[in-house]
């Protein structure tokens, strides 16, 4: 059976969980919620990882990192680790979208909302996380954790008029729920919120991973760093020095 390690240093948590024999039920995570020092905390994390599966590295037969949306230095972070990681014990690496692993840790810490329809509609998933300058990093799912639409970065008005379209209603999660909930409201229109500070954590991570794997799905999507942005910090030009 296969042994995951998975990684995230996307957002303002750090994490790194080992799941052993492809059981769920396996899994040894350590997890801490740092806006910063994800680079020094991170590979002593997998060794504490490591440790409390009982597995050493060699044994890992496949590595997952979250690649994104998320801080820009917090992505590459993870990514270049993973990377590092997979290349030097020669095993595959996939990558995860950011805001599919937020889907199931709310549908792990919440199994019921797929037990509450609202208003004789069925219920989808938006996790909604404020990207700062008047956008939001917005993606649908069902609550299986399947994506109904591609992660995007899009202001709080156009993320209510996608839900104003939709047949279905709908259950906020995350910083980004606050910005869109008074426009849905002036317009009337339904929806619930939960959770709006939430981390991402590896152990979803892995979890993802280990269903993708059992399901014979072919565990293959990029693990290159998914930016729905230019970086808030840019080169400055006109105060190059001419060489002599």
């Amino acid at each position: 059976m296969m042994n995951i390690l998975a990684i995230d240093t996307s957002m303002q948590a750090c994490s790194v969980a080992v799941l052993a024999n492809g059981d769920k039920q396996q899994i040894s995570c350590v997890y801490e919620e740092i806006e910063r020092g994800h680079a020094e905390r991170l590979l002593l994390m997998v060794d504490e990882a490591l440790v409390k599966s009982g597995l050493d590295i060699k044994h890992i037969d496949q590595f997952a990192v979250s690649r994104g949306p998320g801080t820009f230095t917090g992505v590459r972070i993870g990514i270049a680790a993973a990377r590092g990681l997979a290349l030097a014990c020669k095993k595959p690496l996939i990558g995860i979208g950011t805001l599919q692993i937020l889907a199931a840790r709310v549908l792990f810490e919440q199994p019921d909302l797929a037990e509450q329809p609202q208003n004789g509609k069925e219920q989808h998933l938006s996790i909604a996380i404020d990207a700062r300058r008047g956008e939001i990093y917005w993606q649908s799912f069902d609550l299986t954790g399947k994506p109904l639409s591609e992660p995007l970065a899009l202001a709080p008005q156009t993320i209510a008029s996608l839900i104003e379209q939709s047949d279905h209603s709908f259950v906020l999660v995350g910083s980004g729920a606050q910005l869109i909930a008074p426009i849905l409201t002036e317009a009337a229109i339904p929806f619930t919120i939960t959770q709006n500070s939430l981390q991402p954590d590896a152990a979803r991570l892995a979890e993802i991973v280990a269903t993708l794997t059992s399901s014979g799905s072919s565990p293959r999507q990029s693990a290159s760093p998914l930016y729905l942005r230019p970086a808030d910090a840019k080169i400055q030009t006109g105060f190059a020095i001419e060489r002599q």
